[in-house]
């Protein structure tokens, strides 16, 4: 896998470098996951335990076809997302709609309903990195 780190704004390429170098991305597998009548690819980049705690670490890939979007749902741990490629749109609870695009980066909050998780764009696929702390077995994202 090969990720292009110059168009990612300096701090956040200092973010993905550590985030490659600490998880290694050579213990990848994927699933796919159903939603609206589209498919999402995430791909297990690492999982680790984090010491003196019941928590892990996660470091997903995941990317989404053209015009993708999510129904209602949350996610139980606190996540960081990075995005990759493509656009996104994306509200939590009652907030307002925000787009974001290759280089934006955003917190996705734990447990507030993600009711607004899509893919506006209906020619480029959406693809971005979720670092997260969950508990082991715990799944990433829960849909009601």
């Amino acid at each position: 896998m090969t990720l292009t780190l110059f168009p990612l704004r300096t701090p956040m390429r200092l973010t993905v470098l550590f985030a490659a170098t600490f998880f290694g991305f050579g213990n990848s597998h994927a699933a796919e996951v159903a939603a609206n009548g589209s498919t999402t690819t995430i791909e297990e980049l690492e999982r680790r335990p984090i010491p003196g705690t019941d928590l892990e670490m996660r470091l997903n890939l995941v990317t989404q076809p053209p015009g993708y979007s999510a129904p209602l749902h949350h996610h139980p741990g606190q996540g960081f997302v990075y995005m990759l490629e493509g656009t996104a749109e994306s509200a939590y609870g009652d907030e307002a709609i925000k787009r974001f695009r290759a280089g934006d980066h955003w917190t996705e909050p734990a447990d507030v309903p993600h009711r607004i998780a899509r893919n506006p764009d209906a020619h480029t696929v959406r693809r971005f990195l979720v670092f997260s702390v969950n508990r082991p077995g715990e799944p990433g994202t829960v849909f009601p």
